[in-house]
């Protein structure tokens, strides 16, 4: 019985886990990305990038740093689409493209805790790291210049 017992807890234990994890993960979806739109194409992709890496920058600007994560994270999702709609890509450049999503979505969480923190010089060095990440990017896509 006490077997049966230890059982039950650790299984409601684990499905109490399954079901907040979960949770978590909605609801860090839905601030993300809940208002970020997915053109079908690149060039929709890279115009859209290009909105919202313009938007971040006036965010920084002004100092807003509270909203940048907003921001920092539509062009992490814009980003991440990238590899989907690229088919036409060289497998060699698919690999760069794939590389630099990593690195965009690295730095979407820097530009979080620096705005978080209220660190203005750290949020503009993570922003410039990220123009020139993405302007790496784009090599990659001659056609969307």
């Amino acid at each position: 019985m006490k077997h049966s017992i230890l059982n039950a807890i650790g299984l409601s234990l684990v499905l109490t886990g399954a079901v907040l994890g979960a949770s978590a993960q909605i609801a860090t979806a839905a601030e993300t990305s809940e208002k970020t739109v997915i053109p079908a194409t690149t060039e929709g992709l890279w115009q859209a990038i290009d909105s919202k890496s313009a938007e971040l920058k006036k965010t920084i600007d002004k100092g807003d740093l509270a909203e940048v994560h907003h921001h920092a994270f539509a062009i992490r999702d814009l980003v991440a689409a990238l590899p989907g709609k690229s088919s036409a890509l060289s497998p060699e450049s698919l690999v760069k493209v794939k590389s630099g999503v990593k690195f965009v979505a690295t730095l979407a969480e820097r530009l979080d805790a620096s705005g978080d923190a209220k660190d203005a010089t750290g949020t503009k060095r993570n922003f410039e790291q990220l123009a020139t990440v993405l302007t790496s990017l784009r090599a990659n896509y001659p056609m969307e210049k």
